[in-house]
């Protein structure tokens, strides 16, 4: 029987994934899927995953992104419970022995906590932070906290998800490029009839100056992270959830970068989609102020 099936999505990073994969022990009741998202290059005799026990490996040539990758592995899994894992992140120590303690309870969602380091450096960061803050601040007897895990904490990872659930709910990641994993994590939250927290930190995430979370290469990646938050942003509004919409600040100021005339329609979109900017904006340009102040100093 499996119990467990760790779904991840990968772009041209075997190195981490290796280390990954090395961080989840063999087990006969775990399933890992790896979806390759049209990789530049694959090493198809070396490729990570390809001679591990109970890992199937599926290359795709769509290049339709991480959630079209993500709902590949969802159309193969297996398991009990559904796990997600980044490429380029890994699992803690010790996180089978966490995760077994829940193998037979009626949860649908289990939220855990999360360590961070730099990929480059090795040294503690902190992307961790906010599901940090929402864990440890949780209380099922307070309805803020409870609101706060769920609308505050919208990635797949560090979260184990009941299987039957999810089928139960047509649960799928948004086949788009950036943002797709956010309504899915928030459908699950919102939809579960019983959840636990536990405040160990099964996961590691990782932070990478080149990571699609943290470059905008260009206009188009632009275009699809802001349009993300605005879908983000639409769902949060028609759940009556619009004081956990994301700030648009920073969006209305690398728009400049593409002309005044990407300027002023990233506003209008703003706007039209009942999104305040104003502070937000000023706040985006009193930082970068302060960090140009800092860099000259």
């Amino acid at each position: 029987m499996i119990n467990y099936t760790i779904i991840i999505p990968h772009k041209n990073t075997p190195k981490y994934l290796q280390r990954c994969l090395d961080s989840i022990p063999e087990r006969d009741d775990i399933q890992i899927i790896i979806v390759d998202d049209n990789s530049d290059y694959i090493d198809t005799i070396n490729f990570p995953g390809l001679n591990k026990k109970n890992t199937e490996v599926y290359f795709t040539k769509e290049g339709k992104g991480a959630g079209y990758a993500r709902n590949i592995g969802l159309s193969c899994a297996k398991g009990k419970w559904l796990l997600f894992a980044d490429a380029d992140d890994y699992f803690n120590k010790g996180f089978l022995d966490i995760i077994d303690k829940y193998l037979n309870s009626d949860n649908d969602v289990i939220y855990f906590s999360a360590s961070s380091i730099d990929n480059k450096t090795g040294k503690i960061a902190n992307r961790n932070k906010d599901i940090v803050k929402v864990i440890n601040n949780f209380n099922k007897e307070k309805y803020k906290t409870v609101e706060n895990l769920i609308f505050k904490n919208w990635t797949p990872w560090s979260k184990m998800f009941k299987h039957n659930f999810i089928k139960h709910k047509n649960l799928f990641f948004e086949e788009v490029k950036v943002g797709n994993d956010a309504l899915f994590v928030l459908e699950s939250g919102i939809n579960a009839k019983k959840i636990a927290v536990d405040k160990f930190p099964i996961y590691c995430v990782t932070y990478s100056i080149t990571s699609l979370t943290f470059s905008i290469t260009n206009e188009t990646f632009f275009d699809e992270r802001f349009n993300a938050k605005i879908r983000i942003n639409n769902y949060l509004d028609d759940k009556g959830k619009d004081r956990y919409k994301i700030p648009l600040g920073d969006d209305i100021v690398i728009s400049i970068n593409y002309g005044f005339k990407k300027f002023f329609n990233t506003i209008k979109k703003a706007k039209i989609n009942n999104n305040k900017i104003i502070l937000s904006t000023i706040q985006s340009l009193i930082k970068r102020f302060l960090k140009i102040l800092n860099f000259k100093n």
